[in-house]
């Protein structure tokens, strides 16, 4: 195929799933929280085999995935048959041999999903592939270091911690203790052969004046049998019927820290 025609047919990924994806950012362009995020970001992980050396700016673009133009402006870390590391302008992918990693904080997110499903369906369904996670995270401000460590006391009572709880709350701003990292986790879901969906809030490290704060969502799929897997098109086909629902029920809950907000 010549390039002008490849120019032609490969839909870049500003352009993938246009309509589909002018939608879901109408939907899911982060209107189910009620403060907006500083920063966000969706990461699709994949666990399975893989070889890293085979992803590269040029594979994409012969597998009709990327259009030349992105490719030609990747920033390239490492290509190694242990790892690679490439950064495209909207989203960024890691690889290893047990783990792919693709990353965007461009919205909306559906156009990552879009890529990697493709990239698994249509060009690598051999791939075998066990286990999945779509992890959505966001640093959002609460107005002051106050507010903030008021949502710390709500998710983590001190004085659970009896006597102890006057020498947590006890120092100025800079030096009184709390919450650092809360990790709650769902293992009842119906939705899936296997996984969980688990929750990390911490005082956010991005938004100024300890006036911020950080949650993860990690939505975590597994195939029943991690033995003699045979392809990606199981997961992948997970991944592709659950995405929007996820990243909705992510928001909702990151919408529960939110609500804590004095």
């Amino acid at each position: 195929m010549n390039t002008e025609m490849r120019k032609m047919i490969t839909p870049s990924m500003a352009q993938l799933t246009e309509s589909g994806a002018n939608d879901s950012l109408n939907r899911r362009g982060h209107r189910f929280v009620r403060i907006e995020p500083q920063y966000s970001q969706i990461a699709i992980v994949l666990v399975g085999s893989f070889n890293p050396r085979i992803f590269n700016p040029d594979w994409f673009v012969r597998n009709d995935l990327l259009a030349p133009a992105e490719a030609n402006e990747a920033e390239v870390e490492i290509v190694h048959q242990q790892i690679t590391k490439i950064g495209f302008d909207l989203f960024r992918i890691e690889v290893q041999p047990e783990r792919f990693t693709a990353q965007t904080s461009s919205k909306p997110f559906v156009r990552l999903k879009d890529l990697v499903v493709r990239t698994f369906k249509e060009v690598l369904p051999h791939t075998p592939i066990g286990k999945m996670g779509i992890n959505l995270s966001v640093h959002f401000g609460v107005g002051s270091q106050a507010n903030r460590d008021q949502i710390g006391y709500k998710l983590a009572p001190p004085e659970a911690w009896g006597a102890w709880a006057t020498k947590i709350r006890a120092g100025d701003a800079d030096r009184h203790g709390g919450m650092m990292t809360l990790v709650m986790q769902q293992r009842d879901t119906d939705d899936r052969p296997r996984g969980y969906i688990q929750a990390i809030v911490q005082p956010s490290s991005k938004i100024e004046a300890n006036s911020g704060v950080f949650v993860e969502i990690n939505d975590h799929f597994e195939l029943k049998s991690q033995d003699n897997l045979e392809g990606s098109l199981e997961i992948v086909g997970l991944l592709d019927s659950r995405f929007d629902d996820s990243v909705l029920r992510s928001e909702q809950i990151i919408d529960q820290v939110m609500a804590l907000k004095p």
